[in-house]
């Protein structure tokens, strides 16, 4: 007898924009296991995505490399609902292969959003972008061949360059995946500001098919350092100055013929 598909839902979000939090929103609402990020040993290469897999996702595509990891992952949902908001999963084909995969008729896709400037000021603080190990792991680098933002408008802003770039790539992704695959899976708008209120937790609950009263979990995962207000007010001017419209840049990415299914050609 085959098995029954599992219900899933997974985020596409840029990390430090509240996927902690949305696991336990989850979990607590929902009654169920909701995982946020596997760091087991052994997870790494099979429920995580290593380096390898990352890079040769953003260097050369869907490659096979990165379709044996899918595969791995896919095989191991065991339960009747899988739930994980790890945001590297969407950097490295998540979309591409849930799409054409069995799963994807009972998939969500929670497009996980935060106020550019915190969201920006966050990586900031941490230091995120310094080492390019961790931009590899967990984030982006504009070394890479598939981008659809240019990382030389960014390089004027010398430290915070790099994670206003990323910024910027993680929106124009977004834009991009919800543009051509909504006919495939579906994908649901959340913004972090929004669904940590009683009434945006509320909306947030009916948007993704559920009854009822849902309850607040407290914030989590926190940046421990507080930031520095001059920064906020840094960030904010720049931002502020920056005309970005991530509907027309994955249209014109589209009509270029941009896909991060290929390794790209010169």
């Amino acid at each position: 007898m085959k098995k029954a598909c599992p219900e899933t839902i997974f985020t596409l979000s840029a990390g430090r924009t509240g996927t902690a939090w949305l696991s336990e929103f989850l979990a607590v609402n929902l009654n169920c296991e909701a995982l946020h990020e596997s760091l087991g040993v052994e997870d790494f290469g099979n429920r995580m995505p290593d380096i390898k897999i990352m890079r040769s996702f953003n260097e050369n595509g869907n490659n096979a490399i990165v379709k044996d990891f899918w595969k791995r992952k896919f095989s191991m949902l065991t339960s009747n609902i899988h739930i994980e908001t790890n945001h590297t999963l969407g950097k490295c084909g998540l979309i591409e292969n849930i799409s054409r995969s069995q799963l994807a008729e009972k998939s969500r896709i929670i497009i996980l959003k935060r106020d550019i400037v915190r969201q920006c000021a966050s990586y900031v603080v941490r230091h995120d972008f310094v080492h390019i190990t961790t931009a590899w792991q967990w984030y982006l680098h504009p070394s890479y061949q598939k981008k659809l933002i240019n990382p030389k408008l960014f390089s004027q802003f010398e430290g915070i360059g790099l994670a206003l770039w990323y910024c910027y790539e993680m929106a124009a992704r977004q834009a991009y995946y919800k543009l051509y695959f909504s006919s495939k899976v579906k994908f649901i708008d959340a913004q972090l500001e929004h669904i940590t209120t009683p009434s945006g937790a509320q909306e947030f609950w009916q948007a993704i098919g559920q009854p009822g009263q849902c309850s607040l979990p407290p914030r989590k995962n926190e940046n421990r350092v507080q930031t520095p207000q001059g920064l906020i007010e840094h960030l904010t001017k720049i931002i502020s100055k920056i005309h970005f419209n991530p509907n027309i840049i994955a249209q014109q990415a589209f009509d270029d013929g941009f896909s991060f299914e290929h390794k790209q050609t010169t």
